[in-house]
């Protein structure tokens, strides 16, 4: 389990300049970060570019940092728009509180499995689309932690961008000032890789070992409709279908199950192998190890409170027949996504205490080589999403797990030879002549392209027991990581 070789990219770290330097900052270097904040055109969570005159909205959590979004307000203001306002999750009749990431299960709450089933297809999209059709007059709109893809289908072209910016720990990191060109080109990189897969590979340390095979339609239609900036689909499955729907990817919902269904039966039986872990995008839990048979959950193995609920979902759907899937279930693995931000870090700020209940972990999964895999039956096709409601059936992957360290290899069509896209967790193209190029029109590429976070594991890459110190009960170790205890602070 021991990572071995070279530790350069392994060795625990964090991101040591967001801690007091910060508090230092003055009012005027502020705004200049605001000010760049909006100026960015590309990535994810992008602010730019603000029309002259824009009607502007942003929906913000309960711990909205007020200071940091007047900031950032005032800057859209110089840009060009002529209002800008907030507006609260809550007021929308979404779930709000103080929750934890220590609570790793709520992923599959009650409130978040019923409510998922209830609304048939995405809540917050739901809602924000009712809050449009009630004010007319905004014409730029800013909303949701992850998923601008489902945002932008729902609303259309007056959504812009998911909203990164809650706390003064968003505004001033790294990764939100990462060079835009440098990130387009590295994953530009990576998807193009896709396109010469026959197969894949992927294991981690702390157990997963999973595989599937990739017929030359499917690669050609995988690197069609993965890109998603910081956010690169790692399946070929759910890539796939977002090039048959999203019409970004030149797709369309329309009759699109019709032309999923044959892919799916062919794909899916290939998909097969263990997933294990400790983390999704709520929380920390024990370590839970997911048998894949055919592409769908067979077996769960500990986990916790975490892994009764996720066997109770198998069960409770277990004889489900969704549309266009090969056979009955729920609990088909849906994604591998693979983070492709090299200076994202796991949340401080929020960790702890946050106000939205199904977010705790979710930032670290942008993180460079960081993947989360992810379950459920899922589609935009309507006739799908009608199904879902008729049945009272959820539609949309819910339960996650992340993986640190992973290898993951493609094997080459033509040469047969196997490619490592992650190297222990580090993504490969950042290592590309090309992309250290660029990076060094800027900075030093070894400082630039490096990582401001990796997590200390014991018995990993960092001294202990895995399987005693770590693995039963991750939430006391992490609380003592995220406090600097083991890593090195990167300045």
């Amino acid at each position: 389990m021991r990572l071995e070789g070279d530790t350069t990219h392994t060795a625990p770290r964090y991101p040591g300049y967001m801690g007091d330097a910060n508090s230092a900052v003055s009012q005027g270097e502020l705004e200049a970060v605001a000010d760049a904040a909006v100026q960015r055109v590309g990535g994810r969570g992008v602010l730019g570019p603000i029309d002259n005159g824009a009607n502007i909205v942003v929906l913000t959590t309960e711990d909205q940092d007020e200071a940091i979004f007047e900031l950032i307000a005032d800057a859209m203001r110089r840009a060009g728009a002529s209002q800008v306002t907030h507006v609260k999750w809550s007021s929308l009749g979404l779930p709000t509180g103080d929750f934890s990431a220590a609570d790793g299960w709520r992923e599959l709450s009650d409130a978040h499995v019923e409510t998922t089933i209830s609304a048939g297809e995405r809540v917050e999209q739901d809602a924000l689309l009712k809050l449009v059709e009630d004010h007319p007059e905004f014409t730029q709109i800013y909303a949701g932690d992850a998923g601008e893809g489902h945002y932008k289908m729902a609303i259309g072209s007056k959504f812009r961008a998911n909203w990164m910016y809650r706390r003064r720990e968003d505004l001033l990191a790294r990764y939100t000032n990462f060079p835009v060109q440098i990130q387009r080109l590295l994953e530009g990189k990576l998807v193009d890789l896709f396109a010469r897969a026959s197969a894949v590979h992927i294991t981690d340390p702390e157990g997963t070992d999973l595989s599937w095979d990739v017929s030359v339609d499917e690669a050609q239609l995988w690197r069609q409709g993965s890109w998603i900036p910081w956010h690169i689909i790692g399946t070929t499955i759910e890539a796939v279908r977002f090039a048959q729907v999203r019409p970004a990817f030149g797709g369309n919902r329309i009759d699109s199950l019709r032309k999923f269904a044959p892919i799916a039966a062919k794909h899916y039986p290939t998909i097969n192998g263990v997933i294990a872990g400790t983390v999704n995008h709520t929380g920390f839990f024990p370590r839970m190890e997911l048998e894949v048979k055919g592409g769908k959950v067979a077996s769960i193995l500990g986990g916790g409170e975490y892994g009764r609920r996720f066997k109770d979902i198998v069960e409770r759907f277990k004889d489900v027949q969704y549309p266009a899937y090969p056979g009955p279930g729920y609990a088909f693995l849906n994604d591998a996504t693979i983070g492709a931000n090299p200076k994202t870090f796991r949340a401080v700020d929020t960790l702890w205490h946050t106000a939205t209940p199904w977010y705790g972990g979710g930032n670290e999964r942008y993180r460079a080589g960081v993947i989360h895999f992810g379950f459920g039956a899922e589609h935009d096709d309507p006739e799908f999403i009608k199904f879902g409601k008729e049945q009272q059936v959820p539609i949309k992957h819910m339960a996650h797990v992340h993986a640190y360290f992973a290898d993951y290899k493609i094997k080459d069509r033509e040469t047969g030879e196997w490619i490592k896209l992650i190297d222990r967790g580090r993504l490969t193209v950042l290592d590309d002549p090309a992309v250290r190029r660029l990076a060094s029109l800027i900075a030093n590429p070894d400082d630039l392209l490096a990582y401001d976070w990796v997590p200390a594991i014991p018995g990993m890459n960092y001294p202990g027991d895995y399987d005693r110190d770590y693995a039963p009960d991750p939430v006391t170790w992490i609380r003592r990581d995220v406090a600097g205890e083991f890593g090195k602070p990167v300045a």
